[in-house]
C-alpha cells in the first residue's frame, strides 16, 4: 500500500492505494480509499478497507470466497428456494437443511464444510442404533444439500461443492425390497377390511375418502382439495375436475387449496364409476359450490367452516387399522392409489390409459405394479391353458 497526498478544493486529502492481480485479465488493478488524515489509526482503517475491497473484487471474479456461516447460507438459500418450489417441497427442504445446520453448528463457516464431515453425517443417519434412516431418505437429504451448496458456489461462498465428493456407504436393502411391489398395494380382502373398520369406528369421511381413492386413483391431497364445483356432468357421465391439492403449512398452522396438482400431468378430468358418483353426489348434497366434498366435520356446508382431511392424520389412522386387522404392510393413503392401478391392470386397461387417469406421465412405481400384475395374469393363463383340452 502507498499513500498519495492530494489537494481537493483547497483541503489536504490522503489517498490510500493498493494493487491486486485480476484473475480474469492477469493484469494488476487498483483500489483506493481517501481520508482527511494520516494517523496510525486511519492507516490501519484504510488497510482493512482496502483488503475488503480486494476480497470483494476477487469474489466477483470467482477467485475467492466470502466467509459466511452455514446459518447465513441456509437463510439466503431458503429465501430464494421458497420462490422456486411448491410450499410442501419447501417445507421438506427446510427441515433437512435446518437439521444439517444444527448438526454441524450454526457458526461453522460454509467454506470449511468438508466431504469427510458430510460422509460421517450421512453414515450416522444410515447406521445409527435408534431409528436409522433408509437409503431413500438419506439420498433425498443429500440431494437438498447438493442444491444448497450449488447455490453457495454460484454466489461465491465456496469454490467447489463438497457434496460432489461425498461417497455414501449405502446400506444393503435387498431384504427390505423383497416382495416390494406386492407390499405397495392392497388385496381386495385387505381393502374391504379397512373400509369396514372405518365404518365400524364411525369414521364415515375416511371410509368414503379411501373408497374414492380406490375407485379413482386420486392422491389424498387432490381428494382433500375436491370442491363441489369440481363435479362435472357431461354426456351422461360424471367426472371430477382434478386441478388442485390441499396444502398444510406450519408456523403458523394453516391450510389452503393450491391452484395446481403435484405434477403437471396431475391436471386432469377423471371419469367416475356409479359407486364413485354416488359418493361424490352424497358428499356434495346441500353444500356451497366452494365447499369441500370431504371434511372431518361433515355437516359443515361452507368452506370457511370446514376442517379438511389431513394426510398425516389419515396415515396415522391407517397404521392403527392395519394393526387391528392384522395387515402386515406399511399402509398409507397412497396404497389405495396403487391398488387402483393394480385393479385396472388386472382387467386389461393399457398402461398409458392408467397413467393418464392417475396423473402420472412417467411413474416407475406405476409401471412396476402394472408389469407385476400383468405378469401374474400371464402366469395364471399358462397354468390354465390345459383346461382348453376339455372343451
Amino acid at each position: 500500500m502507498w499513500i498519495e497526498k492530494r489537494s481537493v478544493h483547497g483541503k489536504t486529502r490522503y489517498c490510500f492505494i493498493e494493487r491486486y492481480k485480476s484473475s480474469l485479465t492477469g493484469r494488476y488493478r487498483r483500489v483506493s480509499v481517501t481520508y482527511g488524515k494520516k494517523t496510525p489509526q486511519v492507516v490501519k482503517t484504510a488497510t482493512m478497507e482496502l483488503d475488503k475491497k480486494i476480497q470483494e473484487a476477487l469474489i466477483q471474479e470467482g477467485n475467492s470466497v466470502q466467509n459466511i456461516t452455514v446459518q447465513e447460507l441456509a437463510l439466503r438459500f431458503l429465501e430464494q428456494y421458497k420462490k422456486r418450489v411448491r410450499p410442501n417441497t419447501y417445507q421438506t427442504g427446510k427441515l433437512f437443511i435446518d437439521e444439517f445446520v444444527n448438526a454441524i453448528g450454526q457458526n461453522t463457516l460454509t467454506n470449511k464444510v468438508t466431504p469427510t464431515w458430510l460422509n460421517r453425517f450421512f453414515d450416522k443417519q444410515l447406521y445409527r442404533n435408534e431409528r436409522p434412516l433408509t437409503n431413500t431418505t438419506v439420498h433425498a437429504k443429500k440431494a437438498k444439500l447438493f442444491i444448497m451448496f450449488e447455490f453457495a458456489k454460484t454466489h461465491g461462498y465456496v469454490k467447489s461443492n463438497p457434496i460432489k465428493e461425498v461417497k455414501v456407504e449405502w446400506k444393503n436393502e435387498h431384504y427390505r425390497y423383497q416382495n416390494k411391489i406386492e407390499n405397495k398395494y392392497l388385496t381386495l380382502d385387505e381393502y374391504h377390511k379397512i373400509i369396514k373398520d372405518c365404518i365400524d369406528r364411525n369414521l364415515p369421511y375416511y371410509a368414503d375418502a379411501f373408497k374414492l381413492q380406490f375407485l379413482t386413483g386420486l392422491r389424498f391431497g387432490e381428494l382433500s382439495a375436491l370442491q363441489v364445483k369440481n363435479i362435472l356432468h357431461e354426456h351422461g357421465k360424471t367426472y371430477l375436475d382434478v386441478n388442485s391439492t390441499m396444502l398444510f403449512l406450519r408456523n403458523p398452522a394453516r391450510h389452503y387449496i393450491s391452484n395446481e396438482t403435484k405434477t403437471f400431468a396431475g391436471m386432469r378430468k377423471v371419469v367416475l364409476s356409479k359407486e364413485a358418483t354416488e359418493i361424490v353426489e352424497r358428499r356434495a348434497k346441500g353444500k356451497d359450490p366452494d365447499a369441500l366434498l370431504f371434511a372431518i366435520n361433515s355437516a359443515a356446508i361452507h368452506y370457511e367452516d370446514q376442517r379438511p382431511l389431513n394426510i398425516n392424520n389419515a396415515n396415522t389412522q391407517l397404521k392403527r387399522i392395519a394393526l387391528r386387522q392384522g395387515i402386515d404392510k406399511p399402509i398409507t393413503t397412497h396404497f389405495f392409489r396403487h391398488t387402483h392401478v393394480s385393479v385396472l391392470a388386472d382387467i386389461g386397461v393399457p398402461l398409458r390409459v392408467i397413467q393418464k387417469r392417475v396423473g402420472h406421465a412417467d411413474s416407475d412405481i406405476t409401471q412396476k405394479i402394472y408389469l407385476h400384475v400383468t405378469k401374474q395374469t400371464e402366469d395364471k393363463f399358462e397354468e390354465q391353458i390345459d383346461e382348453l383340452d376339455g372343451y
